[in-house]
């Protein structure tokens, strides 16, 4: 229980304890993961240990974009430029190249 807010009844933590937790179902369903690249990391990490697929998972990889235009090349991820692709992609299209990413 958060000390700042005693009566606060939801569960805190690191996403993947969370998620490892609820266990949701691969079964008919997508998962939606955005925040920092290496969170994003481990939360596909644990995802496929639930059973999840590479293209269940969707990914949002803006923390990388700079110019917004694909002429700095900085957000640049294999052979597609995160601010023009994307910034949003199916783990499937990215995960060769998410760990270089990191």
């Amino acid at each position: 229980m958060d000390k700042a807010t005693p009566d606060w009844q939801h569960k805190e933590g690191l996403i993947t304890t969370l998620v490892e937790g609820v266990k949701p179902s691969p079964e008919n369903c997508v998962t939606i993961t955005c925040g920092p690249p290496i969170m994003i990391r481990f939360a596909m990490l644990t995802l496929t240990k639930l059973g999840f697929k590479a293209d269940q998972n969707w990914v949002t990889l803006e923390a990388k974009m700079k110019c917004g235009i694909g002429k700095c090349g900085r957000c640049n991820l294999g052979d597609k430029f995160i601010c023009i692709d994307g910034p949003v992609f199916r783990f499937d299209q990215v995960e060769g190249f998410l760990e270089s990413f990191v």
